[in-house]
C-alpha cells in the first residue's frame, strides 16, 4: 500500500483532470508535488491573505503588534476568523514566539491544532515536518495544508503577536473539504511521507524527481551555437501538446555584463512572445551569477532547468537569442538542450504558460514598481526580482510592501519586501544576508556594500487566481516609494489570453546592474580574521565623548601588535580611494593599513584622552578587481601610550575614482 501511494504522489499526470468537488485531507497533501496541476485554472475560488501590515500606510507591519490581530479575548489574541470551506495554504513570519496557537475548526470549542507558535516552523511537532515547514534566510514557513469544512478561528495565547502573513483559498461553491484531521490516517501519513522525500530532492531533474513520467514522455535534445546577432529554434511542435521540462546547458559562462542570451517561446502563434526574457534572469540569477536552485526552477551545476509544465492548443516554437553588442565578451555561445514534452495538448481547464521580464533602471518616486499588470483568466504562480539600490549603505528600499489586486480588490498585502519571499531580517548575520535556495522561495544575492539584494518565491498550492485581472506591485522604500532603486523582474504566469507586449528588451536595460560608486561596509556582515593568535575580535558599543552618540565599532586587541584581515565584495575593477570611520580612544594604539603586505597609509595614530569619532578619514588608495578583495589593519605599540593595543573600527569605505 505505501508504495502505490508513493507512485501516486510521483506521477505526474499529463492529462488535465477535473477538480472533484469534495477532496479528503490525502488530495491536499499530494497538492505538493502535483507539477501537473499549475496550469489548471481554480474557477470561482479567492485566495486571499491576513497580514500584519500597517493600515496607515506607515511601516509598522508587526514591530508593535498593533495590526496583528482582530481582538483580545478573555486574555488571548484573535488572529483571524475564516468562513469555509477553504484551506490555509502557507503561513510565513520572522517573529515566531514560544507562545502556544491555537486553531479551532467548525465551531469546535476544543482546539484540534494547539502547539507553541514557532513548532508550526521547527519540524519538532508532527505533522509539520520540513522542509514542508521550516526556517532559514531570517524567515519562517509552512507549507502544511490547513482546511477547514465551515470555519477556521485562530488565536495565541499571549500579550503580543507581531510580523505574519496567513495565505488561503476560498472554495468555490458547491465545494467542500474535510476539515483539518484530529490525527492523520495511514494513507494520510503515506502521502506526506511522500511529499517530503520530494521537497528534500528539490533541484534535482524532474525524471528523478518524478521518474513514473519517464514512460509517458518524449525528449529532444540538440547542441546550437549561436554567433552575436543569431536566433535559433531549440523546439518546435505543429500539434497540440505541453512542454514539462526546459533544460540549458551553456558550455561557456554567461555575460555578466550583459544579459544577451534571450530565451523565447510562442504558443499557437500569437502575435506577442510568452516567454522573452534573458536566459540569466528567468533561471533566477543574482546580479549576473547563477544563484536559485528551487524545485521548479533554476541552476544545478551548469544545467538551466524550469519544469513548470507549459500546455499548448495548436503549436508551440521555442528559440534563443544571441543579442549583438559592443559588449559581448565572445564571439559564439554553444548550449546544449533537453526538452521534455508530451503530445497531451492544452484543454479547456487550462491556462497558458506565460514570463512577463521587466526592468526599471531608475524606479519612479512616489510609485511603487509593478511586476505585473495582466487581464484575462488565469492564476499567478512566481515572482523573481532583483533590486539594487542607488544609493551606497543600507537596503533600506527592502522594506517596500507588496501588494496585490485581484478583480478590483486588494486581497494581499505583505509586511515587507524579505516578508513576500518567506524571509527577514536583512542585514544581520545568518538570516537575510546571502543568497540561499529553498523549494519554493529563497535569497537570491544580499550586499549592503554592494546595495542590493534579491529574492524569489513560487506560488504552486498557494497560486492566486484572478478571473478577470491582477495586479502585483512591491513598494522601493518603508512608505510612499521615496528610495530610488533600479528594479528587474520575472512574472510567471498562467493565462487564457496572451500578453498585450512582451517585446525584446533595448539593450540599455540588458547592460549590467550597476552599484553605487560610494561602497559602504558595516562590521556586522563584514567577514573579518585575525591573522595572530594573540588578536581579539570582538564587537561592542562606544560613545563620542562630545556627542553623546553610540556607535557600532568592532574592537580588534593585542597585547602587542595585532594583525586582522577584512574581506571587501568589490563590483568592478579599478581604482578605488578607501575611507575609514573610526573611533580614538585612551586605550587606543597606532595601526597602519595593507593590500596584503604593501601600507597603503602611513602609520596613523588612533590614541586620545577621550573617546573621539573619525568620520571617513581618506587612507589610501587601492587598485582592485571585481570580485572579493582584502585589506588588512595592522595595530601597533612602539611608543607604548597603552598596555595593549586596540582600534574600534565603525565603517569601511571604497570611492570608485
Amino acid at each position: 500500500m505505501k508504495l502505490s501511494i508513493f507512485k501516486v504522489a510521483l506521477i505526474v499526470l499529463l492529462f488535465s483532470q477535473s477538480i472533484l468537488c469534495k477532496a479528503d485531507y490525502k488530495d491536499e497533501i499530494l497538492k505538493l508535488t502535483r507539477i501537473d496541476l499549475l496550469p489548471q485554472f481554480q474557477k470561482d475560488e479567492a485566495v486571499k491573505e491576513i497580514t500584519s501590515y500597517d493600515r496607515t500606510g506607515g511601516n509598522d507591519d508587526g514591530f508593535s503588534g498593533k495590526y496583528s490581530f482582530l481582538r483580545k479575548e478573555n486574555g488571548t489574541l484573535v488572529i483571524a476568523e475564516l468562513k469555509g470551506p477553504g484551506v490555509i495554504q502557507r503561513i510565513a513570519t520572522p517573529t515566531p514566539s514560544q507562545d502556544t496557537i491555537q486553531f479551532f475548526f467548525d465551531g469546535e470549542k476544543t482546539p484540534r491544532i494547539e502547539v507553541k507558535f514557532i513548532d508550526l516552523f521547527s519540524g519538532e511537532k508532527y505533522p509539520f515536518l520540513r522542509p514542508v515547514v521550516g526556517n532559514e534566510v531570517g524567515g519562517y514557513y509552512c507549507y502544511l495544508p490547513i482546511p477547514y469544512k465551515s470555519s477556521c478561528k485562530i488565536v495565541l495565547k499571549g500579550k503580543r503577536m507581531q510580523f505574519f502573513q496567513i495565505q488561503y483559498r476560498e472554495l468555490a461553491k458547491g465545494q467542500t473539504v474535510v476539515s483539518f484531521p484530529q490525527k492523520l490516517s495511514k494513507e494520510e501519513d503515506q502521502a506526506l511521507t511522500s511529499v517530503v522525500a520530494i521537497w528534500k530532492k528539490s533541484g534535482e531533474n524532474i525524471l528523478s524527481l518524478l521518474p513514473e513520467t519517464k514512460t509517458n514522455l518524449k525528449t529532444v535534445t540538440k547542441s546550437v551555437v549561436l554567433k552575436a546577432g543569431e536566433i535559433k529554434s531549440i523546439f518546435s511542435s505543429k500539434q497540440g501538446g505541453r512542454i514539462v521540462g526546459i533544460e540549458l546547458t551553456p558550455q561557456l559562462q554567461l555575460n555578466s555584463q550583459l544579459k544577451d542570451l534571450i530565451l523565447r517561446a510562442r504558443w499557437d502563434d500569437e502575435p506577442v512572445a510568452a516567454i522573452n526574457a534573458p536566459v540569466t534572469d528567468f533561471f533566477g540569477y543574482g546580479f549576473g551569477k547563477p544563484s536559485m536552485q528551487a524545485m521548479l526552477a533554476g541552476v544545478r551545476n551548469g544545467v538551466h532547468y524550469c519544469y513548470m509544465p507549459m500546455p499548448f492548443s495548436k503549436s508551440a516554437n521555442l528559440e534563443l537569442e544571441f543579442i549583438k553588442s559592443s559588449l559581448n565578451q565572445t564571439a559564439e555561445i554553444p548550449v546544449n538542450v533537453t526538452i521534455y514534452y508530451s503530445e497531451n495538448k492544452r484543454t479547456e481547464n487550462e491556462g497558458k504558460f506565460y514570463a512577463q521580464w521587466k526592468r526599471e533602471k531608475n524606479t519612479e518616486m512616489g510609485k511603487p514598481f509593478q511586476i505585473l499588470n495582466k487581464a484575462g483568466r488565469g492564476h499567478y504562480v512566481g515572482t523573481l526580482l532583483q533590486s539594487q539600490g542607488l544609493n551606497s549603505g543600507m537596503t533600506l528600499f527592502f522594506e517596500g510592501d507588496d501588494e496585490c489586486f485581484v478583480d478590483g480588490e486588494m486581497r494581499l498585502h505583505g509586511t515587507g519586501s524579505e516578508d513576500y519571499f518567506n524571509g527577514g531580517w536583512y542585514a544581520m548575520a545568518d538570516r537575510w544576508d546571502q543568497a540561499f535556495s529553498l523549494p519554493m522561495h529563497g535569497c537570491l544575492a544580499y550586499s549592503i556594500p554592494l546595495a542590493h539584494t534579491g529574492g524569489y518565491r513560487f506560488l504552486m498550492t498557494d497560486k492566486i487566481s484572478f478571473e478577470k485581472e491582477f495586479n502585483l506591485t512591491i513598494e522601493h522604500g518603508p512608505e510612499k516609494d521615496l528610495i530610488p532603486a533600479d528594479y528587474t523582474s520575472v512574472a510567471f504566469y498562467y493565462c487564457d489570453t496572451p500578453p498585450v507586449a512582451n517585446g525584446v528588451p533595448a539593450t540599455a536595460l540588458l547592460e549590467k546592474v550597476s552599484s553605487p560608486k560610494m561602497q559602504e561596509y558595516w562590521i556586522q556582515l563584514l567577514p573579518v580574521k585575525a591573522l595572530n593568535d594573540n588578536t581579539k575580535i570582538e564587537t561592542e558599543k562606544c560613545k563620542d565623548s562630545q556627542t553623546k552618540k553610540s556607535y557600532d565599532v568592532l574592537k580588534l586587541e593585542a597585547p602587542d601588535d595585532g594583525f586582522a584581515k577584512f574581506e571587501l565584495e568589490v563590483p568592478s575593477n579599478g581604482e578605488y580611494k578607501l575611507y575609514l570611520s573610526y573611533l580614538k580612544g585612551p586605550e587606543c594604539s597606532s595601526f597602519e593599513v595593507n593590500q596584503r603586505q604593501v601600507p597603503i597609509s602611513k602609520t596613523l595614530d588612533g590614541f586620545a584622552s577621550e573617546n573621539t569619532f573619525v568620520d571617513k578619514e581618506f587612507i589610501g588608495t587601492l587598485s582592485i578587481k571585481e570580485g572579493t578583495n582584502t585589506i588588512t589593519i595592522v595595530l601597533k605599540n612602539k611608543e607604548k601610550k597603552t598596555a595593549t593595543t586596540q582600534f574600534l573600527l565603525h565603517r569601511i569605505y571604497l570611492e570608485k575614482i
